[in-house]
């Protein structure tokens, strides 16, 4: 199957379409957990899709397997699993962005007692989706290095809104904090006193955030 034409020009019409949809600059391929596929099908076609997406004029990116495979230039690894992808990753020239698992998926549960979400990555409680540094969090890459952040929330045990508002908020605000702050000038001390005067405001715009008891919420 993997060599049938077919299936690319498939994928070149699927790509072209929502090119012309999106006029942002990237295109994510996905390319993780395809443990049913064999490894040199699998560096087969990612390296045909990222020259498809290419030749659409969008950057490619894809979740941090793709990194096993040879990046085009300008193709950007998204870290989420393993580390030693990301590092392959900046081996090859790639820039990486960086959704570690266990700091900023917000479909993970806060801890134990949290009845939406998740855990299989970890239990991300408000500061431990504060107190890391993407500069340091994987030896040998730098910021230089790191396109970004991003917190992504899958929807397994979502079904609505306000479920949406309590596993986003009020972690949202903090990891938003890492991506446009040094990390010399973050203190989850100096900001738990922050992110608690906002209690106030969550009420008054009806957000169903999480009530952390390791902040001291102003409500």
């Amino acid at each position: 199957m993997r060599k049938k034409e077919v299936t690319y020009k498939f994928i070149d019409d699927v790509v072209r379409e929502i090119v012309a949809l999106t006029p942002g600059p990237y295109f994510h391929i996905g390319g993780d957990e395809s443990h049913a596929t064999k490894h040199d099908d699998y560096i087969l076609f990612v390296e045909k899709v990222q020259n498809i997406v290419k030749s659409h004029g969008k950057t490619v990116i894809g979740w941090d397997e793709i990194a096993t495979t040879k990046l085009i230039e300008g193709s950007v690894a998204q870290f989420w699993s393993k580390a030693a992808n990301a590092t392959l990753a900046v081996e090859q020239g790639a820039k990486v962005l960086f959704s570690p698992a266990t700091r900023t998926y917000l479909d993970m549960q806060y801890d134990s007692t949290t009845k939406l979400g998740l855990h299989w990555a970890a239990y991300i409680e408000v500061d431990e989706a504060y107190k890391w540094d993407p500069a340091t969090l994987v030896p040998g890459i730098t910021k230089d290095q790191i396109l970004g952040i991003e917190a992504p929330l899958w929807s397994e045990t979502i079904t609505n809104m306000d479920e949406i508002e309590y596993m986003v908020f009020p972690r949202l605000a903090g990891i938003a904090e890492i991506g446009w702050t040094p990390s010399e000038k973050r203190d989850w001390n100096e900001y738990k006193i922050r992110l608690g005067q906002h209690g106030e405001r969550f009420k008054a715009m009806e957000i169903d955030y999480y009530p952390s008891k390791l902040v001291p919420w102003i409500n």
